[in-house]
């Protein structure tokens, strides 16, 4: 397992991305690196070693769009599972051909 929580290991590349990430979402830090965390057990549930931050980054973002204008926020880590469990991550797929 990844440590997402330790930003001070990611390259200034992917930690900018995530923080303009979280800026432009409803959703704080701490649950993004919950979903992170929660990405991180699905990839090694598929055996993938892999982690692509700023894809992975990218995903999640993707994932804040599917709240419903006027309701409530779902917790982040619950919809990216959700969302990897129905529509899978392409960057694995892809890069598997």
């Amino acid at each position: 397992m990844h440590d997402f929580s330790d930003l001070a290991a990611w390259s200034s590349e992917d930690r900018d991305a995530l923080h303009e990430a979280v800026d432009a979402s409803d959703y704080a830090l701490s649950d993004w690196t919950e979903a992170l965390a929660g990405f991180d057990r699905w990839l090694s549930a598929k055996g993938e070693e892999r982690r692509p931050r700023r894809e992975m980054v990218g995903y999640i973002h993707c994932c804040t769009y599917s709240a419903s204008p006027g309701i409530g926020l779902g917790r982040l880590e619950v919809i990216v599972y959700q969302a990897l469990t129905e529509f899978g991550f392409a960057f694995i797929e892809d890069t598997q051909v």
